[in-house]
C-alpha cells in the first residue's frame, strides 16, 4: 500500500477542490464546525480509520489547545481587519492564523503515528464527518462528504 500523505499537504489539496471550502467554511460559521478537524477527520477516512471515541477525546483536547484561544481569536481580529485600511496587517494575521492551523493539524497528525495501515473505507468518511458535526448540520455533512468524495 502506497504511503498515504500527511494531513498538511492532504488538508491543503482538499480545501482547493471546487465547493469544499465553500462547505467547510459554512460548517464553521453556521454550526460551530473546527475545519482543521473536519480535514483530520477526512485524512482518517483516506486512511482507512473511522474515527473512535478515543480519537476525539484526543482531537478535542488539541482543539482545546488551539482553536479558542489561538486560531478564532486571528480569525476573529483577520476578518474585523477587512474593514479597515490595513491589508499589510491583515495579511500578516492571515499568515499567522494559517501557521497556527498548520501547526494544530501537525498536532493531530501526530494522534495517528499509532494507527495501522488499513484501506480507504467509503463509509469512514461519511461516518467520520459525522461524528465531527453536530446532527443538524446533516445536509452540511452531506454536501461536505460529496465535496470531499
Amino acid at each position: 500500500m502506497p504511503e498515504a500523505p500527511g494531513l498538511w499537504p492532504y488538508a491543503l489539496a482538499v480545501y482547493a477542490r471546487p465547493g469544499v471550502a465553500e462547505v467547510c467554511l459554512e460548517a464553521q460559521d453556521a454550526h460551530g464546525a473546527d475545519v482543521p478537524l473536519l480535514l483530520w477527520g477526512a485524512w482518517a477516512a483516506a486512511r482507512g480509520r473511522t474515527l473512535t471515541q478515543d480519537d476525539m477525546a484526543a482531537a478535542r483536547g488539541l482543539a482545546h489547545h488551539w482553536r479558542e484561544p489561538i486560531i478564532a481569536p486571528l480569525r476573529q481580529v483577520r476578518r474585523a481587519l477587512k474593514a479597515l485600511p490595513a491589508d499589510a496587517l491583515r495579511q500578516a494575521v492571515k499568515a499567522a492564523e494559517l501557521e497556527a492551523e498548520r501547526l494544530y493539524l501537525a498536532a493531530l497528525e501526530d494522534l495517528a503515528r499509532d494507527w495501522p495501515d488499513a484501506p480507504a473505507a467509503p463509509q469512514g468518511l461519511r461516518d467520520n464527518l459525522a461524528r465531527l458535526l453536530p446532527p443538524d448540520a446533516a445536509p452540511v455533512t452531506e454536501r461536505l462528504h460529496k465535496a470531499l468524495s
